[in-house]
């Protein structure tokens, strides 16, 4: 996933301040949970949890989801679009089931010694993610067809059309 992150954020690059800052925020996230889930190389049900760990990557997962919802989808594709309206929904979905992981799994892992239900639970949370990441890549696919088709709408610095001061 963070390869994949890396690639789209080359071809995005400059485009969109809020997708850039967007994209930033997702690697972090998965700085996050790759280094809670590398701290299990064997799995075994006796491996310690890294509270920090665990700790920062919640704080980054709630962030990363609460800044998508409340900060960056209305603001890098405009209201109204059919796609990006089916694409929100699916969003709010993913959002749903990931919450209910954190709350029923996640938050809880530092208190509790289940630790075959946390480790389905953190596989959860990363399939969800991945799912989450490709519709988001789709939106920035979307944003960006948006703002080349609303660049090319303007007309140009010599166009006849162009109003010219006295």
């Amino acid at each position: 996933m963070l390869n994949q992150l890396e690639n789209l954020a080359k071809c995005v690059a400059g485009n969109n301040e809020f997708i850039d800052q967007w994209l930033q925020a997702r690697k972090g996230l998965l700085v996050a949970y790759y280094h809670l889930i590398g701290l299990k190389p064997n799995k075994e049900k006796h491996t310690p949890l890294d509270e920090e760990a665990l700790d920062a990557f919640c704080h980054q997962l709630v962030d990363y989801l609460s800044a998508g919802h409340f900060h960056v989808y209305d603001r890098i594709v405009p209201e109204g679009e059919t796609t990006s309206a089916l694409i929100y929904s699916a969003l709010q979905e993913n959002m749903q089931q990931i919450m209910a992981l954190y709350d029923n799994h996640l938050e809880s892992a530092i208190d509790h010694d289940n630790y075959l239900a946390f480790q389905e639970a953190l596989s959860g949370v990363g399939e969800a993610l991945a799912n989450r990441f490709i519709l988001e890549d789709k939106l920035i696919q979307q944003a960006l067809e948006y703002s080349v088709q609303a660049a090319s709408a303007l007309p140009a610095a010599n166009s006849a059309d162009m109003a010219r001061p006295a």
